[in-house]
């Protein structure tokens, strides 16, 4: 993690996360007094916007996503899989690829909630905490920065595939937004290949909505593995 974290783009990323809380958060009519838990229910709108859409498959690439065409071009892989093996290194950098899709999307989003917490709480008519929002607003985090998991993956992989900064940035942006344009226009009863239905579940996933659980480790199981497999194979030509 310590490499994650000395990555620019980590906190450029984190950055416009945060940047797009704070429009979305702009956005919200306020009026004095508060209700009770309105810290929360502006958070959720704030997050629940197209800004937050539209900034994920920008975002998610920016910490890690060229990592490989990075560190293959600079001739600094060559050295560094003499003092590691093989298996290790995959592992490491899938690991550490879809952390740096998931985290700046994840400390944004509690960063956010905590400034929210702290600007409108106090101003709020004070009652009972609304524990079932606040179970929403984590899940509604939760399937974000999953997402920003998975995109980041993506970007790891076309960058492994074609070891090209411009295919490893811009290919999950395109990858995106194709699926939204095929749901939109061929395909719209079928919602579990939409991305906006990803972070807002608000189609029949199951039981409590178990489903979009499972299908988000799933698709995050299997873009790693492919990614460490592409890895695996790129390293055999070294």
């Amino acid at each position: 993690m310590k490499e994650l974290f000395k990555e620019k783009g980590f906190w450029i990323s984190m950055l416009l996360c945060f940047a797009g809380l704070l429009i979305g958060f702009s956005s919200n009519k306020m009026e004095l007094p508060f209700g009770e838990g309105s810290f929360i229910k502006f958070y959720l709108k704030a997050a629940d916007t197209q800004i937050t859409l539209f900034l994920l498959p920008i975002a998610a690439v920016l910490p890690m996503g060229a990592i490989y065409v990075k560190e293959s071009s600079s001739g600094f892989l060559r050295l560094y899989i003499t003092r590691i093996s093989q298996i290790e290194y995959v592992r490491k950098k899938t690991l550490q690829i879809y952390a740096g899709g998931f985290l700046p999307f994840f400390l944004a989003g509690a960063l956010g909630l905590l400034c929210s917490f702290l600007a409108v709480y106090p101003l709020e008519v004070q009652g009972e905490m609304p524990w079932e929002s606040f179970w929403q607003l984590v899940q509604l985090l939760l399937r974000i920065a999953l997402v920003g998991g998975i995109l980041a993956e993506v970007s790891g992989i076309f960058a492994a595939l074609f070891r090209n900064y411009y295919m490893a940035y811009g290919l999950p942006f395109v990858c995106y937004y194709m699926l939204i344009i095929l749901k939109e226009r061929y395909f719209t009863d079928m919602y579990a290949m939409y991305p906006a239905e990803w972070v807002k579940c608000d189609q029949d996933w199951g039981v409590d909505g178990l489903g979009i659980w499972v299908f988000l480790a799933a698709f995050s199981i299997t873009m790693m593995l492919f990614h460490g497999l592409l890895l695996y194979s790129r390293l055999k030509e070294i």
